[in-house]
């Protein structure tokens, strides 16, 4: 039941604070710094991609949030490192200066 408690107080966290593209991950208790670990994941078009982190101790109280700046450019940066498929001749792709990679 606890797990659920932390799930929904995080997931309403980020409903209110964040927007409705932030959701939260399954939370894990570490036993050995007495703590829940939520993952905050971000669905786009492109895929569910995690952003961040929030920490919360046993009484489920916050203890860290990465902020909306933390978790967009987390968001970008992994966008970023995304590989995208490009229909093309390689004389194109060349002319853009991209590699071209046969499947």
């Amino acid at each position: 039941m606890e797990i659920k408690n932390v799930y929904e107080k995080v997931k309403n966290y980020l409903i209110d604070e964040i927007g409705n593209m932030a959701m939260a991950g399954d939370p894990k208790f570490d036993p050995t710094l007495k703590r829940w670990q939520v993952p905050v994941l971000c669905k786009t078009e492109k895929g569910i991609f995690i952003i961040g982190e929030i920490l919360l101790n046993k009484k489920l109280d916050f203890i860290r949030i990465p902020s909306k700046e933390q978790m967009l450019k987390t968001l970008e940066a992994e966008m970023k490192q995304l590989p995208f498929l490009v229909y093309a001749e390689p004389e194109e792709l060349e002319k853009a200066g991209l590699k071209a990679v046969v499947l």
